[in-house]
């Protein structure tokens, strides 16, 4: 029986065009996926995701990498892919995260059943309703700041937005865009059921990082 679907707190993504070509050699000496799965498995991370965009190859074995050491090494941490929900059977992932211009939400659930989790990028109010008729589990949201990890962005949403959004979905509200550990703390407050952060994470000192961010969700959810 798959365990109902928990992802408040950090929304980690592992994205390959970050950690392979964008991120300096010695982040990607330091980002190693058995380290990183060690750590994670420490802290209460519920979810991860893993995107990588591009050569099906490289992204497959970026994937297959990061999930064997994952799996391995953090069992209780759920692992979605981005996009590619033709391998999530293979490699045994635990469910999608797609875009409005990728693979459709009725083709993914298709693929997926009812016992894998589905995940939808919106930018707009509508289309958070039109998500929401679509049964996705949760919702991305943003970006809520100016964001260089990805060229293809909408409009910066900001905390003001962020806020109503989430104060009128039944859906979980994944807020991501720009958020930083600085940030972090603007977000929180915002009614999300997390937060997605990429290059703000995988530094050299991602370690401290990871559990920083987690400290500062868990500080915020007592208060």
């Amino acid at each position: 029986m798959t365990p109902p679907l928990r992802i408040a707190g950090l929304h980690p993504i592992l994205d390959a065009d970050w950690l392979e070509n964008n991120a300096s050699p010695a982040i990607r000496a330091a980002c190693q996926p058995e380290a990183v799965a060690r750590h994670l498995a420490t802290l209460p991370i519920p979810l991860i995701q893993l995107r990588a965009k591009g050569d099906p190859a490289r992204a497959l074995a970026f994937m297959t990498r990061w999930l064997e050491a994952l799996r391995r090494h953090a069992p209780g941490v759920r692992v979605i892919l981005n996009d590619r929900v033709e391998w999530v059977e293979s490699l045994g992932a635990d469910g999608v995260h797609v875009g409005q211009g990728d693979t459709p939400i009725p083709e993914c659930r298709k693929h997926l059943g009812r016992g894998r989790i589905l995940g939808l990028s919106t930018h707009t109010a509508e289309e958070i309703r039109q998500a929401e008729a679509f049964g996705v589990d949760y919702v991305g949201f943003g970006p809520v700041f100016v964001t260089a990890t990805k060229s293809d962005t909408h409009a910066v949403q900001g905390v003001a937005t962020l806020t109503a959004i989430a104060a009128q979905t039944r859906l979980p509200v994944v807020a991501i865009g720009g958020i930083t550990l600085e940030r972090l703390s603007e977000v929180i407050p915002c009614g999300v059921a997390s937060a997605a952060m990429i290059s703000a994470l995988w530094q050299e000192d991602w370690a401290w990082r990871l559990s920083a961010a987690c400290r500062l969700w868990s500080d915020s959810a007592r208060s």
